[in-house]
């Protein structure tokens, strides 16, 4: 049901309509959500305490990552991209790196079940090999 009735006095902010919704609910709901965020980014941040300091580092290192990558899309928006393979290298670099890192920090991770049998020196050999391939196709693509 609308909250706007044509013949109706109050108009869409009237206290009682038919269907019993009135302005009050809106901000008890507004209240609700607010504090489910709360609530949820309370949980969330206690679950990350928990987290073992070698998956905050990666995380970190991501943030670092996209970061960069943004600051780059900034300045070419600012600036102008006139080097266009440089601009491309650069964010492509930033991103794939970033992806890199985040299946690292799948591999290294204890509680993932599907890699527990990859020790975690390994996980890192392939990230550094992936990179490596990763930063020549960069270097070639910049020409």
């Amino acid at each position: 049901m609308p909250l706007f009735y044509p013949g109706d006095d109050k108009g869409w902010r009237g206290q009682n309509t038919e269907d019993g919704f009135c302005g009050n609910q809106l901000s008890g709901m507004a209240k609700s959500n607010t504090n489910d965020a709360k609530v949820l980014i309370r949980s969330l941040r206690s679950a990350y305490a928990a987290t073992p300091i070698s998956l905050k580092i990666i995380d970190l290192y991501v943030v670092y990552t996209i970061t960069s990558a943004v600051i780059q899309v900034v300045y070419m928006g600012i600036v102008g991209s006139f080097p266009f393979n440089s601009f491309l290298s650069g964010v492509l670099s930033c991103v794939g790196t970033a992806v890199l890192a985040v299946c690292l920090r799948i591999q290294v991770n204890k509680e993932n079940k599907e890699f527990k049998d990859l020790p975690p020196e390994r996980a890192f050999a392939d990230f550094v090999l992936c990179n490596l391939v990763l930063h020549l196709v960069i270097m070639n693509f910049l020409g």
